[in-house]
């Protein structure tokens, strides 16, 4: 029972996440700053690539709920399965690159050998691999892409890399202050 708890908890962390940096995105008009369901800086996106990193599933899973909540407000008159798939689709295919790219990588689950240079690596796979799996869902339900499918899926996953890149490199920013306050605190 603890092991479930304590994965749902993982599933409402990186839900609630992604819900709030997508909540300030859309309060900067960053969400839709390319067209409907693509951004050019999208800060969500490092939250789905940080629970695919840490988490896996279950973190990806929150993600994949935050993501068909807010759907509707981006996306209206869509058949209800649309708010399922759609999710579902950009979630589940950034959890399959991570792992892959980790199996190609040498990274451990537990992510302890993660090196800085791999994070730009994973992302930018991640990211190609969702724009064309998300583009061409839209394309199959006619949502405007037809046309233009590669220069929205090229905007997709320059929004995606560079919101990613955004909140890791902050992160890691955060993570070496953090370091560099102890170890003054720690010496006399």
């Amino acid at each position: 029972m603890k092991y479930l708890t304590e994965k749902i908890l993982l599933c409402a962390l990186f839900g609630a996440l992604y819900f709030a940096l997508f909540e300030i995105s859309w309060s900067f008009d960053l969400v839709e700053s390319y067209a409907p369901g693509i951004s050019l800086v999208f800060l969500p996106a490092g939250v789905k690539l940080l629970a695919a990193l840490i988490s896996g599933f279950w973190g990806v899973l929150g993600t994949v709920i935050a993501l068909a909540y807010v759907t509707p407000g981006f996306w209206p008159d869509q058949p209800l399965w649309f708010y399922v798939v759609y999710p579902a689709l950009s979630g589940f295919s950034t959890l399959a690159v991570v792992a892959l790219m980790k199996r190609m990588l040498g990274i451990d689950d537990d992510i302890r050998n993660l090196r800085f240079i791999h994070i730009p690596i994973i992302d930018l796979c991640a990211t190609c691999v969702h724009g064309a799996v998300v583009n061409g869902f839209f394309a199959l339900e006619h949502l405007s892409v037809d046309k233009d499918f590669f220069t929205r899926a090229f905007a997709m996953s320059v929004g995606d890399f560079l919101g990613s890149l955004i909140l890791m490199l902050s992160f890691a920013v955060l993570a070496k202050l953090y370091d560099l306050h102890t170890q003054s605190v720690i010496r006399p």
